[in-house]
């Protein structure tokens, strides 16, 4: 399986409260940071400028070229996981 985790080529970002990762990438890996805070692994498919949400902990996955990553990189806080 060609699974990218989340890498040092994605951005994070937090837009009012909540988790944005911007990412090249159309399959993706969420475990919601890892160690007792986390969850269970979830894989997740991105389509093309598509997004999509992590079931455990709301994290928004967005595909480089969704017409919202201008947005979020203008409004949003870039934090380091």
């Amino acid at each position: 399986m060609d699974v990218v985790e989340m890498e040092r080529t994605d951005e994070h970002f937090l837009l009012d409260g909540e988790e944005f990762v911007i990412t090249p990438a159309l399959r993706v890996r969420c475990d919601g940071g890892g160690g007792p805070l986390g969850h269970p692994v979830e894989y997740i498919t991105l389509e093309k400028g598509g997004q999509a949400v992590c079931k455990y902990c709301d994290r928004r996955f967005l595909h480089s070229s969704h017409p919202e990553v201008a947005r979020v990189r203008a409004e949003g806080r870039p934090f380091a996981p």
